[in-house]
């Protein structure tokens, strides 16, 4: 079996390690912090720095993208060794959680377990990103992202809603020993699926290079210099400014939530309802979003899902900072939380689709990281200044004993600014001019199609 070969395969080997992505990462961002804001009164500059730590190894992945491009064994594939190291690293790190005991008074450690388990989940991000753009078609990179994205925010529903409850039930341990049986099972589907016909399975197999895979080693120096030449359009340029900017308001938003339901609201979220609701019941809506995001990104241009995604998210946090007096109506509360989880994949979707819809030159998969890296930059800093933040907008000569109450609601007045702004800077992205950079004319004529009915819509779009 052959990624190149099959659809199928493509969309089921993406999607199952955007699976291992995500378990993890729910678990982390979601369950861990709920239940340490709920059981040990965390603050949002103490929720705030947790989760940003965690985040931060995922900006290594501009290291990790020129390394893989670099060294592999090709006669495996491009990506696969890769991959196959990152997801037994992943579970291997697991194991330093084995006798934690209290999480409150090991926050360190933990934090510290997380952070270098992060630095190879990141990789395996890299990995499966590359192994993206070197197997899908221009016609299938659309719908296929929604796919990986609601893949990934499905194994994040297991890590927040499904380990929740193995948390309550049996600790640190258990939950560590699932999510160590989660990656070894997914990690048997690259061990046994190849990227191109004839190569090996493992190093000792029989088997060869394909032609596509070129030579074990490419010096970084060439790397970099295709990577310079790509960001000399200024549709990369542009794109990159969009993207350090986009999610601040949505790192915001991920803190500030957390210590809103679980200790202002009337009656208060306890960790497991909240870790529910974005686990479990935020599910069904954010896969709908994200096939859907992804099937329109092919047929209408990416930067409509893109603005439907990042900019209904921003009008959401408006309405919710206009209705302060709804907030312990569960009702309300609750549809916040699903409109900010299902927006947000359908704009993580247009991210990515258009990502790698501008990602060119040979160091394509580089570039493409670049875009990755930065979303996880804006991402953190939007986590980090989350506390602080509040807290200056907490003005209690002003409003006295409902000070606080009106600081969060100003935070999200100002999450639905910060989301919106940069939505502006998406006029200037053009797919047309990376076609022409590029100068090569689509490998088939469906997906030459695809490209010009695209950037037909998407040059609509932009007047």
């Amino acid at each position: 079996m052959a990624l190149s070969e099959s659809r199928w395969q493509r969309v089921f080997v993406l999607c199952a390690l955007y699976v291992a992505q995500g378990v993890p990462w729910g678990f982390m961002l979601i369950t861990l912090p709920n239940y340490l804001v709920d059981k040990f009164g965390l603050s949002d500059d103490d929720t705030g720095e947790l989760i940003a730590i965690i985040l931060v190894p995922w900006s290594f992945k501009l290291l990790w993208a020129p390394l893989m491009e670099s060294y592999t064994i090709r006669s495996m594939g491009r990506r696969r060794p890769w991959i196959i190291g990152a997801e037994l690293m992943m579970a291997l790190t697991l194991l330093g959680f084995l006798g934690i005991g209290d999480p409150s008074q090991s926050l360190n450690y933990l934090i510290g377990m997380y952070f270098l388990h992060n630095c190879f989940a990141s990789l395996q991000d890299v990995c499966t990103d590359a192994l993206a753009l070197d197997v899908l078609p221009p016609e299938e990179q659309g719908q296929t992202n929604g796919l990986m994205w609601g893949s990934k925010l499905v194994g994040k529903g297991v890590g927040a809603w499904g380990l929740a409850y193995v948390l309550r039930w049996g600790g640190i341990e258990a939950c560590v020993f699932v999510q160590i049986g989660i990656l070894l099972l997914i990690m048997l589907v690259p061990l046994w699926i190849l990227e191109r016909p004839g190569e090996k399975r493992l190093p000792w197999s029989s088997g060869i290079a394909n032609e596509f895979a070129g030579s074990n080693i490419r010096p970084v120096s060439e790397v970099m210099k295709d990577v310079l030449r790509a960001f000399s359009l200024t549709t990369l340029l542009c794109y990159f400014a969009f993207t350090l900017l986009s999610l601040v308001g949505i790192g915001i938003n991920e803190v500030i939530t957390k210590t809103l339901y679980s200790q202002q609201l009337n009656p208060k979220w306890d960790n497991v309802e909240l870790s529910t609701a974005t686990g479990l019941y935020a599910v069904f809506p954010i896969i709908a979003g994200s096939v859907l995001g992804g099937y329109l990104g092919d047929r209408y241009g990416r930067r409509i899902i893109l603005f439907t995604g990042f900019g209904g998210y921003a009008l959401a946090a408006m309405t919710f900072a206009a209705c302060p007096h709804l907030w312990d109506d569960r009702w309300f509360s609750m549809t916040y939380l699903l409109s900010y989880e299902t927006l947000y994949a359908i704009g993580s979707v247009g991210f990515l689709s258009m990502a790698m819809r501008i990602s060119w030159t040979t160091a394509a998969a580089t570039v493409f990281t670049v875009y990755m890296t930065l979303s996880n930059v804006s991402h953190v800093v939007g986590n980090w200044v989350a506390g602080p933040i509040r807290t200056a907008l907490t003005f209690e000569n002003a409003y006295g004993d409902a000070a606080t109450l009106k600081s969060y609601e100003l935070t999200f007045w100002l999450i639905g600014v910060l989301s919106a702004l940069p939505l502006l800077i998406l006029y200037f992205v053009r797919t047309d001019e990376v076609d022409k950079a590029r100068g090569a004319e689509p490998a088939t004529a469906s997906a030459d199609d695809a490209t010009k009915s695209e950037a037909k819509q998407e040059e609509t779009t932009a007047t």
